[in-house]
C-alpha cells in the first residue's frame, strides 16, 4: 500500500532521484572525455546521442504506459494482472528495439544527409550511432524491469542498477576511448560502445535481480516464458502508444532545436551541448518527481479515492520546487563555477589519462554560463508543471497528454524558428523560447484537469 506522507514519498522518490544523478555524471563525464578528442568529434557526439534518446524514448514512453497499469493493478491487489503487463511490455519492448535498429541501420545516412549541415560532423555521428543502436535492445529490458519496480513503489534497486552503470560506463569510456587498461583506442566509436556494453550489463543485472526478488514469487512473475495476452497487449499499446510519440516528437522537437543551433556556427553549437549535459542535473527533481506522480496517482484513482490525489499533488510539487532550488541552484548563484566543471576535471584527468588535454574557448563557457541563468526559471517552472501533466496520463488519459504537448510544440517550433532564423537572436537569447514551451504545457495541463474534474462531478 502506498503511504501519502511526505516520508513515504521520499522513500519512493529519493532513489529514482539518485538513479537520475548517477546517470548525469556519466553523461558529463563522457561528454568532458569525448571533449578530449575534439571540439567537432564532442558536437558529433552530443548531437547523434540526442538522436539515439528520441528513439529511446518510444520504449521509454512503453515503460511509462507498463508503470501506470502496474501501479493501477496493484492497487487493485491483482498479481495476475501484473505479471500479464509485465510479460507483454517485455515483448513489446523487443519488437519495438528490433524496429528502430533496423531504421537506424537503413535510414541513417540519408537522414543524416538531410538533417545535418556539417559535412565534418556528418560521419562522424555516422561512425557513433553503428556502436550506439546496439544498446537499444538492452535499453528496453532495462526500461520494463524499472517500470515494473516503479509502479509497485519499490524504487531502491534503481541506484544499484545506476551505479553498476554508471562504474561500468566510466571505466570503457576511459579504456575503450583512449585504449586503457588493454582494450582497443576507438576514439569516438569506444565512447558509443562503452554505453552499450554497459547498458546490456546492467539489464543483466536487473534480470537476476529481479529472479532472485522474493517479489518474484509472491506476485507468480515469469521472464520471457509466458505467452502474449492479446487484449492486454491492446490495452497495453493503446495507453502507452500516446506516451511514445510524445516522448519521441518531444526530444526530437530538441534535436530541431540542436540542429538549427549547428547553423549558428560550431562554437554556439559546442556552448549549447554543455549546458544540455548540465541542463539534465535539473532533471534530477523534476523526474523523480513526475515518474512517483505517475505511480502516485494511478494508485488513488484505481481505488477511487479523488481526494488523495489532490493532496499528492500538493506534495509532490512543493518537494519537486524545494529540492529542484537544493540541486540545481549553482544555475542562478554561480553558473561560471557549473561550466568550469568541464576544464577542472580534464585538468585532473591529464594527463594520467587522456593524452590530448581539452582546451575549452573562454567564449563558450560564458556563453554557457549566461544561458544557464535563463534556463533556471524555466526549469523551476517545468517542476510544477511536470506533476501536473504526468497526471493526466496517469488518469489514463494519455492521447489527450499528447495532444496537449502537441500543441505545446507547435507553439515552441514556431517561436523557435523566428528567434533563430528570423529575428537572428544571439545564442543566449535564443534560450527564452524554453519559458514559452513550459508555459503552454503548463496552462493547457491545468486547463484540461479543470475540465476533467468538472465532467467528472457532473456525472457522479
Amino acid at each position: 500500500m502506498l503511504n501519502l506522507s511526505t516520508k513515504s514519498i521520499l522513500k519512493m522518490t529519493v532513489p529514482i532521484m539518485l538513479g537520475t544523478f548517477i546517470q548525469n555524471i556519466v553523461l558529463i563525464t563522457d561528454s568532458i572525455l569525448v571533449y578530449g578528442l575534439g571540439e567537432i568529434k564532442f558536437d558529433a557526439a552530443n548531437n547523434a546521442g540526442l538522436l539515439y534518446v528520441c528513439f529511446f524514448m518510444l520504449l521509454r514512453g512503453l515503460g511509462d504506459g507498463t508503470q501506470i497499469l502496474v501501479a493501477k493493478e496493484y492497487g487493485l491487489k491483482n498479481h495476475k494482472g501484473i505479471k500479464e503487463i509485465l510479460t507483454n511490455s517485455f515483448v513489446l519492448q523487443l519488437g519495438i528495439g528490433i524496429l528502430i535498429f533496423l531504421f537506424i541501420y537503413v535510414f541513417k545516412t540519408s537522414f543524416l544527409n538531410f538533417v545535418v549541415q556539417s559535412n565534418i560532423i556528418r560521419p562522424e555521428m555516422s561512425s557513433f550511432l553503428d556502436y550506439r543502436s546496439i544498446g537499444i535492445f538492452f535499453s528496453g529490458i532495462q526500461i520494463t524491469i524499472i517500470s515494473f519496480y516503479i509502479g509497485i513503489g519499490k524504487t531502491k534497486v534503481l541506484i544499484y542498477s545506476t551505479l553498476l552503470l554508471a562504474f561500468t560506463n566510466i571505466f570503457l569510456d576511459f579504456g575503450l576511448i583512449f585504449g586503457r587498461f588493454g582494450m582497443p583506442k576507438m576514439g569516438l566509436e569506444g565512447a558509443a560502445l562503452a554505453s552499450s556494453i554497459s547498458e546490456g550489463v546492467t539489464a543483466l543485472f536487473l534480470i537476476l535481480h529481479l529472479r532472485a526478488n522474493k517479489i518474484y514469487n509472491e506476485l507468480n512473475l515469469s521472464i520471457f516464458k509466458d505467452k502474449l495476452v492479446l487484449y492486454k497487449t491492446k490495452i497495453l499499446l493503446k495507453l502507452s502508444s500516446p506516451l511514445m510519440l510524445r516522448g519521441f516528437i518531444s526530444l526530437s522537437t530538441w534535436f530541431v532545436f540542436f540542429s538549427l543551433i549547428e547553423q549558428m556556427g560550431e562554437q554556439e553549437l559546442a556552448a549549447s551541448h554543455v549546458v544540455r549535459n548540465l541542463f539534465f542535473i535539473s532533471f534530477i527533481p523534476i523526474f523523480g518527481f513526475g515518474s512517483s506522480t505517475r505511480t502516485y496517482v494511478s494508485y488513488y484513482f484505481a481505488k477511487n479515492e479523488i481526494k488523495n490525489i489532490k493532496t499528492v499533488l500538493f506534495r509532490m510539487i512543493t518537494l519537486s520546487f524545494i529540492l529542484y532550488f537544493v540541486i540545481f541552484h549553482g544555475a542562478i548563484l554561480y553558473p561560471h563555477i557549473m561550466t568550469q566543471l568541464y576544464p577542472w576535471i580534464t585538468d585532473l584527468l591529464h594527463p594520467a589519462f587522456i593524452e590530448q588535454k581539452a582546451v575549452y574557448n573562454p567564449e563558450t563557457l560564458r556563453q554557457a554560463s549566461e544561458i544557464l541563468k535563463i534556463i533556471f526559471g524555466s526549469m523551476l517552472l517545468y517542476a510544477a508543471v511536470n506533476v501536473v501533466y504526468n497526471t493526466i496520463s496517469a488518469l489514463g488519459k494519455t492521447l489527450h497528454a499528447l495532444f496537449i504537448e502537441l500543441i505545446s510544440i507547435v507553439i515552441y517550433l514556431s517561436f523557435t524558428y523566428l528567434f533563430i532564423i528570423k529575428w537572428e537572436w544571439s545564442i543566449i537569447d535564443i534560450w527564452y523560447v524554453e519559458y514559452i514551451y513550459f508555459g503552454s504545457l503548463g496552462v493547457l495541463s491545468i486547463a484540461y484537469l479543470y475540465y476533467y474534474n468538472k465532467q467528472r462531478l457532473k456525472h457522479e
